[in-house]
């Protein structure tokens, strides 16, 4: 029998805005708040220690 493989299952910011988000497009998400603020958007962390502002569109398995 063939030991698995391991996966990573994690999460990657893709901003579908012009605001800003650019910057940090492809890089993998470290945590996410719970709280949306009245935008509707929540506020991530990734991996590098970057905090963005981003709708939960736009924070997709990768």
């Amino acid at each position: 029998m063939r030991a698995a493989e391991p996966v990573n299952l994690g999460w990657i910011f893709r901003p579908d805005r012009a605001d800003g988000g650019a910057d940090h497009a492809g890089k993998q998400v470290h945590s996410v708040g719970r709280t949306l603020d009245t935008d509707g958007r929540i506020e991530v962390t990734l991996t590098d220690g970057a905090r963005v502002r981003a709708y939960r569109r736009e924070i997709v398995p990768g």
